[in-house]
């Protein structure tokens, strides 16, 4: 029976004392936490510490964006219910508190509308001021413009109401059209005549299906000029469509006939 030679493979006295290349990362690890432990130490209070203050402050602004939400709300329904006074001290309270909030700016135009509606034109005046100086997104600022504007009118400052109605005829929103006719009101206050001529005219080549077109042929009539030629609408030809282009169809629609 042939017999096996089995070959063991030899083992150098060298290798035996060489480290293991995982052992030897680990040792390396171990000793330098151990000798850098307060340092470890102290870096991981630090990310804790961060951690808190990160959590505790969003909680805090949460906290503080829920009262000012409550303290608005507040103002706001005493405002509906004309109770002025309320209202007023609670705005001021909110845009005092918290400027750097949506709430707390559009507190001071709210604000700025409980005094007008109060005939308290100075303090209105200063409100509506503050709130523009803000910045404001061009709704509310097309609404706190044509305000201010009221406001200098109610004043008898016709100069600077023209401006602020200029401004907000100027920005997109609500007030833009009736704006326009502001600034020309003022300038006719102002005795500037054939400027406000000229504004009336310029109305209604821009809005030409205004309904304060009315208003404005009135009131230039009353000024003694007429209404230019290239703002005229003419009904009847813009009824009848042109040769070989057939009528449109109605936007009621005609029950058939049985």
């Amino acid at each position: 029976m042939p017999t096996t030679k089995t070959h063991q493979r030899k083992i150098v006295r060298k290798q035996l004392r060489q480290p293991d290349e995982f052992q030897s990362f680990f040792d390396n690890a171990r000793h330098f936490v151990l000798e850098n432990l307060n340092q470890v130490i102290f870096s991981a209070v630090i990310v804790l510490v961060a951690a808190a203050v990160a959590v505790g402050t969003y909680a805090y602004e949460r906290h503080r964006d829920n009262l000012a939400a409550d303290q608005f709300y507040a103002a706001m329904t005493a405002l509906r219910q004309k109770d002025y006074k309320q209202a007023e001290a609670r705005f001021a309270q909110l845009a005092g508190q918290e400027p750097g909030r949506e709430v707390g700016r559009l507190a001071r135009f709210y604000l700025g509308l409980a005094y007008l509606r109060e005939n308290a034109l100075k303090p209105a005046r200063d409100a509506f001021v503050a709130y523009l100086a803000q910045g404001p997104s061009p709704l509310f600022a097309n609404l706190a413009q044509s305000n201010l504007a009221l406001v200098y009118e109610r004043l008898g400052e016709y100069g600077k109401a023209e401006r602020a109605y200029s401004e907000a005829a100027a920005t997109p929103g609500p007030e833009q059209t009736s704006a326009a006719l502001g600034a020309a009101r003022m300038l006719l206050k102002q005795g500037k005549k054939q400027e406000a001529i000229k504004a009336y005219r310029d109305f209604l080549a821009a809005h030409p299906f205004a309904s304060e077109r009315q208003y404005v042929l009135e009131t230039l009539a009353l000024l003694g000029a007429s209404e230019p030629s290239e703002t005229r609408v003419n009904p009847a030809t813009m009824a009848i469509p042109p040769k070989g282009v057939p009528p449109k169809a109605s936007a009621t629609p005609v029950p058939a006939k049985h």
